[in-house]
């Protein structure tokens, strides 16, 4: 377990739920907060990294086999999934359909985790709409085991990612404006990309996290990274979204990755802090339910003779998505992960 990476996630899932605060009150409906979508890269990112973090070299060795390691993505994955989309389902008003049979399909492409592959808003943000990004999980997952070979030399893995982002440039730069997140922001086979950045920084990772790195060397990096991603972060006005939902963000969220993986520096010491840690245990629950808990209490503000400021509701509702949080990973999370592997082990 990296600590500092565990606490990144609690603080992009914040960046997360801070965009779609938007739905509440236009204050939100700014670049800062907007911007936050970028978590979700950080997040496809970091999954390649920590999954060659954890698996890389037992695949390699063949000490777990590929079920194995899909039986313990499907126990971390699912259960919250189905939980959440059958809560959403239950509440209803999040999915746009034309009669019982329509809304059958949307609701086993979300069962499924393949509605992201169907280009049109109606399925790939239906019902909890976060979860599409679980789609492109599913698929990094599902290939992961077929790529081992390729991290045995690390140049291979470096052509191949080469030629996907050749193809996503050019793919980018001909997309019409209206089709653009539909294809390169929730496709799992265009997001795929993301998913080799961090199996590539791993394997940079590997050779660099013995090397005798003083903690000024470390804080510096750290600082650094930070200012780089801070750079291209509040820049990215100025960049066409179709690159800022994929590929601009690359080499920002990079170093911020490598430099924390390494937990040499002050910004680290920091993040290793029990709550920050926490945070990043609980980063899975509070991903999936924050938009449920924001969309809810919109739908309650409108039929509402108390109209709450924003400043107070904001606050009180980011609250309460920790606490929902908290109880999801350790009363449910946990306890169904464990019996799901138990029982597909056997």
């Amino acid at each position: 377990m990296i600590n500092t990476l565990t606490s990144l996630r609690f603080i992009f899932a914040i960046m997360v739920f801070g965009a779609h605060c938007y739905i509440i009150n236009d204050f939100f409906n700014t670049h800062f907060f907007k911007e936050g979508f970028v978590g979700v890269s950080f997040f496809f990112v970091l999954s390649g990294f920590i999954i060659a973090y954890n698996y890389q070299e037992k695949l390699q060795k063949s000490t777990i086999t590929k079920r194995s390691f899909w039986i313990a993505r499907i126990a971390r994955v699912y259960p919250l999934h189905w939980l959440t989309l059958f809560i959403a389902a239950g509440l209803g008003g999040y999915a746009i359909t034309s009669g019982i049979v329509d809304w059958l399909k949307h609701f086993l492409a979300s069962l499924t985790l393949t509605n992201a592959y169907i280009p049109k808003a109606d399925y790939f943000f239906s019902f909890n709409s976060p979860s599409w990004s679980l789609c492109c999980e599913q698929l990094f997952y599902i290939c992961f085991p077929f790529l081992i070979p390729l991290t045995k030399n690390y140049k291979r893995l470096l052509y191949v990612f080469g030629f996907m982002a050749i193809l996503i440039f050019i793919g980018m730069y001909f997309t019409p404006e209206e089709n653009i997140k539909e294809y390169w922001y929730v496709n799992p086979i265009t997001r795929f990309p993301d998913f080799i950045v961090g199996m590539l920084l791993f394997q940079l990772y590997e050779r660099l996290k013995n090397k005798d790195i003083t903690f000024l060397q470390g804080s510096l990096f750290e600082i650094t990274a930070v200012a780089v991603f801070s750079g291209f972060y509040f820049y990215a006005a100025e960049i066409p979204k179709v690159y800022r939902y994929s590929c601009y963000y690359w080499l920002p969220v990079a170093a911020i990755l490598l430099s924390f993986s390494l937990q040499k520096g002050v910004v680290s010491r920091i993040l290793s802090n029990r709550i920050f840690i926490i945070g990043g245990e609980i980063s899975y629950s509070f991903y999936l339910i924050h938009l449920l808990v924001l969309q809810l209490y919109v739908e309650w503000q409108k039929s509402s003779t108390t109209q709450i400021a924003w400043y107070i509701s904001i606050p009180v509702l980011f609250c309460t998505v920790i606490l929902l949080s908290l109880l999801s990973y350790y009363y449910f999370e946990k306890p169904a992960n464990k019996k799901i592997k138990t029982m597909l082990n056997k």
